[in-house]
């Protein structure tokens, strides 16, 4: 008697999922970057184009089905972790700005220093080698001296990215960190690989072992662009997560797949949470009795066919950009229904930090400088009175990055990972 085949199946909660930025959109690349999921579904879609042209019998349907151009869909969530996650916002948003931690020597520039400048006049010398930021702010930009010191401490650099007035700081930063991503809305230039006027952020590469992909076990999505981003919390009953949605070329069996490795940082409590609502989160406009919210990216994308013979799209172009959030509240004030019927359009601010310090540090920080107050709805089907809030932004300079314009929202997290990791 023959023996029956040896079923075959492949545990859900053994696939793993890396990242990588793409050098250009939809060039793929290798993982270096390893995301926790709790749930990571995807969809290859295809477009099917039908011979429905008679043929002298009775019916009328598909004569021919051939296989048209294709898109893949993406949809994962799980806790956020403040290494990780912002490869997602980044993506979504695309204006990065880092800085770091000053140790010794600090200095001005002693003249103005333009962008693509490959040396600074420096106040103070400044040793190869050393990692230095130029400037503050939007304007700050991470480098690694690149020479020996000459003449009135002129120091050479790599190519600047950004340009910066006489008199601004330089100063060396600590290498291991930690260091502050501020991300907004790219409103001019580009990411990898893309025209200089596109305004359009650079993609990712998604990578999932799962089992059953030929060859490797795993599959990859390339030219990634994120259309949804949630980032989540709730004080009494979980840590701080995420959900996010995608589209890109539709994901192929992967040839070899790495090892994962994956970093030692936590997800961060809910309960951390700090509010601020009409000014930031700390003294006066600390608002203690928020349970729970949400604060949502929405990225308009749109897939583009070309008559290549690919059925890959030639390019996704982002779109438009919104921002809106949720928030529950106890009632310890009216405050919620205050701001819904004087639309006073409050700033609103939530930060989070694991309180440690250098390399070990980790935080986000959600920046709404101006909110509307959509709804703000009275409940009383729990012990205590409470209020459910929705509503959305305005676009303003403040939220705006160093590509200029204006922004609805920005996000900024605190991490070890090195300037220019997101970009």
């Amino acid at each position: 008697m023959t023996a029956p085949p040896v079923p075959q199946v492949w545990p859900t909660s053994k696939q793993t999922v890396g990242l990588n930025i793409e050098t250009t959109p939809g060039a793929g690349g290798t993982p270096n970057f390893w995301l926790p999921v709790d749930h990571f579904n995807w969809n290859n879609k295809p477009t099917w184009l039908k011979d429905m042209a008679g043929r002298g019998v009775m019916g009328k349907d598909s004569f021919n089905v051939i296989k048209g151009v294709e898109i893949g869909e993406l949809d994962f969530d799980g806790p956020f972790y403040c290494d990780t996650g912002p490869f997602l916002v980044a993506n979504a948003l695309g204006d990065v700005t880092a800085t770091g931690t000053a140790t010794t020597p600090t200095g001005t520039l002693s003249a103005p220093s333009i962008v693509g400048a490959t040396s600074v006049s420096s106040s103070v010398s400044i040793p190869n080698a050393t990692l230095i930021q130029i400037d503050v702010g939007n304007l700050a930009e991470i480098v690694t001296t690149t020479g020996v010191p000459t003449g009135s401490f002129t120091i050479p650099v790599p190519a600047l990215t950004k340009p910066h007035a006489n008199g601004v700081a330089i100063t060396a930063i600590q290498s291991t960190g930690p260091f502050v991503h501020r991300m907004a809305l790219m409103n001019s230039g580009a990411g990898r690989g893309q025209g200089a006027g596109s305004a359009q952020p650079s993609t990712l590469a998604i990578s999932q072992w799962y089992g059953p992909a030929a060859t490797s076990g795993a599959r990859q999505f390339v030219c990634v662009v994120i259309t949804e981003f949630t980032l989540k919390w709730n004080a009494e009953t979980e840590l701080v997560t995420y959900t996010a949605k995608a589209i890109a070329w539709a994901g192929t069996p992967m040839a070899s797949i790495p090892a994962p490795s994956y970093s030692a940082a936590k997800p961060l409590p809910s309960w951390a949470a700090q509010i601020g609502i009409a000014g930031p989160a700390s003294g006066g406009t600390l608002v203690t009795f928020s349970e729970s919210a949400e604060y949502n990216i929405h990225r308009a994308a749109k897939a583009y066919f070309t008559g290549q013979n690919s059925q890959n799209p030639y390019l996704i172009v982002r779109g438009d950009v919104s921002a809106d959030w949720k928030s529950t509240f106890v009632a310890a004030d009216d405050s919620p229904v205050t701001h819904l019927e004087n639309n006073d359009q409050p700033q609103y601010q939530c930060v989070f930090t694991n309180g440690l310090t250098g390399a070990n540090a980790l935080g986000l920080q959600v920046d709404m400088q101006q909110t509307t107050w959509t709804e703000s709805k009275a409940t009383f089907g729990k012990e205590a009175v409470g209020f459910d809030s929705t509503g959305g932004t305005v676009f303003n300079t403040t939220n705006a990055g160093y590509t200029g314009g204006t922004a609805p929202i920005s996000m900024s997290f605190t991490n070890a990972v090195a300037a220019g990791s997101y970009t």
